[in-house]
């Protein structure tokens, strides 16, 4: 998600051009035409075909423009109900809700772990992705999702559980000595109790 809030800081950086770029040339256009101080002849020119060539082009633009901005914000954290904070650590998982937090550590079969992700399904949540130590990464593959976890950087990934069941992933980044037994479970249920 953090390249589209960069690309939306892009796309916003491009529409203030456009319409400064909009703004000038009617502003010229009106200097030239109706102050008279302007150096440009239109006698031999047809006005309502330079008028429309100007226009029509610009209000496309202008509604592309429009049109990709709300499409890449039509899913920022205002639609999510709930922020979760995944925290990776040397080698276990942290889960912080906002009415408390706790380590998800491996069991003893070393698939499962003793406390998992518990998910609420068809509820969008706000995931924001760090590490404690070392680079790691929050990944499962089953959901289509991975996030980097980088020391001293939140990254976000929006999230909504679309099918009940228990989904198994690992750290996808090689973090350390026991990097193979970190695991990540996330539990899609009804109603949490």
């Amino acid at each position: 998600m953090n390249l589209s809030l960069l690309y939306y800081d892009i796309v916003c950086y491009i529409f203030a051009v456009c319409v400064f770029i909009l703004c000038f040339v009617y502003l010229m256009l009106y200097w030239n035409v109706y102050s008279g101080g302007g150096s440009v002849n239109f006698g031999s020119e047809n006005n309502i075909i330079e008028l429309l060539w100007t226009v029509i082009p610009t209000m496309i633009v202008l509604v592309l423009c429009a049109l990709n901005v709300n499409f890449i914000t039509s899913d920022l954290d205002c639609f999510s109900s709930e922020t979760i904070k995944i925290i990776g650590h040397q080698w276990y998982w942290s889960y912080e809700y906002p009415d408390g937090s706790y380590d998800s550590f491996i069991s003893n079969d070393c698939f499962l772990v003793d406390k998992p992700l518990r998910l609420k399904y068809g509820t969008p949540y706000h995931f924001v992705v760090t590490s404690s130590d070392v680079i790691h990464s929050f990944s499962v593959p089953s959901l289509n999702l991975k996030m980097d976890a980088i020391p001293g950087r939140l990254n976000h990934l929006f999230y909504c559980p679309s099918q009940h069941g228990s989904f198994i992933g690992y750290c996808a980044e090689l973090c350390g000595v026991n990097h193979s037994i970190m695991p990540i479970v996330i539990e899609v249920v009804g109603l949490i109790n």
